[in-house]
């Protein structure tokens, strides 16, 4: 069959070949992992983000990708840091936190839901006890577990944003109920764990392109508009 009568314009042949064709899927429901996500743009752009993300992804052009597929719905996972009055606004905790907000916000504004709690920091220790100092964690399995699940009736295929093992369970239980699992990840961030209990795996390597954050001339020490 002759590709132009096959695809009705380059968007659709765009979306099968970075994606998977809709009509294959029935109703998804997307959920992003956004704190996994991010960290993608290590293994996007490796000598930019040797030490730290400086190469971000833009969640303006992430949703846009992701609206390739016509979604039901597109759930956004992410943790905002919490502001410190008595600090100065360019003390690096209030940086993060206008940062951390700034995406939310701008996920908002790109038809994202969001699901959203403040970071915790967590003492650490080594092998012997001794506190080596705190250590950040805000992981939203719970939240994406439960929205899978209370959401079921929504969607017939689940198309699931993140590299994190934690979801194999999840995985398993979702397709014991006839339900159709898409995952994307980076190729070095992706669990075998993931990619082995998934209907469809998709490595998000090639969509760098696609998503790359390009800064504003006009952005500003203090809060960086890298989404």
């Amino acid at each position: 069959m002759d590709l132009q009568k096959q695809y009705n314009n380059s968007q659709d042949l765009k979306r099968d070949y970075y994606l998977f064709s809709p009509s294959l899927y029935g109703r998804i429901f997307v959920l992003v992992d956004f704190s996994n996500v991010r960290h993608w743009a290590k293994s996007f752009w490796p000598k930019e983000n040797k030490d730290r993300i400086k190469k971000e992804i833009d969640i303006k052009k992430l949703a846009g990708v992701i609206n390739w597929i016509n979604p039901q719905e597109k759930r956004f996972y992410y943790g905002y840091w919490k502001k410190n009055s008595e600090l100065s606004k360019d003390h690096e905790i209030n940086i993060k936190h206008r940062n951390s907000w700034f995406r939310i916000d701008k996920a908002v504004k790109n038809g994202f839901i969001p699901r959203s709690k403040e970071i915790k920091e967590i003492p650490a220790f080594d092998d012997s006890g001794k506190f080596t100092g705190y250590s950040p964690k805000c992981n939203f399995d719970v939240e994406i577990t439960l929205d899978a699940i209370t959401q079921m009736p929504k969607y017939d295929t689940l198309f699931l944003w993140t590299g994190d093992s934690d979801f194999d369970e999840l995985l398993r239980y979702l397709k014991s109920k006839g339900k159709k699992i898409v995952t994307i990840c980076s190729r070095d961030f992706a669990s075998n764990e993931l990619e082995n209990n998934s209907t469809l795996f998709i490595p998000a390597d090639p969509l760098k392109n696609f998503l790359e954050f390009i800064p504003y001339k006009t952005d500003t020490p203090g809060l960086r508009r890298e989404v």
